[in-house]
């Protein structure tokens, strides 16, 4: 395996797999003319699933079927003091990655991933009219919204040292409330410009995943599907990658 990229693309490369430092070590597959890697985050809760296309690199060379495991972070720390007109080359070479460009040479060892770490696809028992399914629930409501909302709860979020985020849709209209479930606490309630495309009422939390998300996506805009007391599958696409994150729910607190 080999590809060319300036540096703000490898960088691109790194963080969609790193996702923030919830996938550090990560699970990379070359074949054909793509770059693809499936894997659960270190607590086994989140699945990332990224496919990086032909199209995406200056150049690409795949002789052979090729799967790694490697310290994306590592790399990533050096890569970003880097200009981003720098030229670099990423290539497997003997037991090590190798990641070259002027004045810069950065090997990093990798092993061969366990045969039960290694996932071939998303947990979906299907995926009819573009809605995944998981153990029988259908991530029927589809919200899109601006990147930048996400941001804005986040970082709310971050500075009130919460981890919880209620997403609920009802009457077409999204509210996230940023802050724990007890009634004593702090919160704030967020009315994002998204559009939800499911108008049934549907509520559901999740603790993890969210700021790295916020901090990883690029584009403008994104989607999320999910269901009340369900996985969250929030993507980004593109026309040469594609960047899928299935988050698990927070169960609710008994009343």
């Amino acid at each position: 395996m080999k590809f060319e990229v300036k540096q703000e693309k490898m960088r691109d490369f790194l963080e969609k797999l790193s996702v923030q430092n919830l996938f550090p070590m990560s699970i990379i597959k070359a074949s054909g003319d793509t770059i693809t890697s499936i894997q659960r985050e270190a607590n086994g809760v989140g699945i990332r699933e990224v496919q990086f296309k032909k199209s995406f690199f200056k150049k690409l060379e795949i002789d052979e079927e090729e799967i790694i495991e490697l310290d994306i972070q590592r790399a990533l720390n050096v890569i970003k003091k880097l200009p981003s007109t720098t030229d670099l080359t990423f290539k497997t070479k003997g037991d090590k990655v190798v990641i070259s460009g002027k004045r810069v040479h950065i090997n990093l060892s990798y092993r061969e991933p366990k045969g039960e770490d290694i996932l071939e696809a998303m947990p979906f028992e299907k995926v009819e009219d573009g809605v995944p399914t998981i153990k029988g629930v259908d991530l029927a409501t589809k919200v899109t919204m601006k990147l930048a909302d996400l941001k804005d709860t986040t970082d709310y979020g971050s500075s009130l040292g919460t981890e919880f985020y209620t997403f609920k849709a009802e009457s077409n209209k999204l509210e996230i409330r940023v802050g724990d479930l007890h009634k004593f606490s702090d919160f704030v309630l967020f009315e994002p410009d998204a559009k939800v495309e499911d108008g049934k009422e549907t509520e559901a939390i999740y603790t993890v995943g969210l700021p790295q998300i916020a901090n990883t996506f690029i584009k403008d805009e994104f989607t999320i599907n999910f269901a009340s007391e369900a996985p969250a599958f929030i993507k980004e696409e593109s026309d040469d990658c594609s960047l899928n994150i299935l988050l698990p729910p927070q169960t609710k607190p008994s009343q």
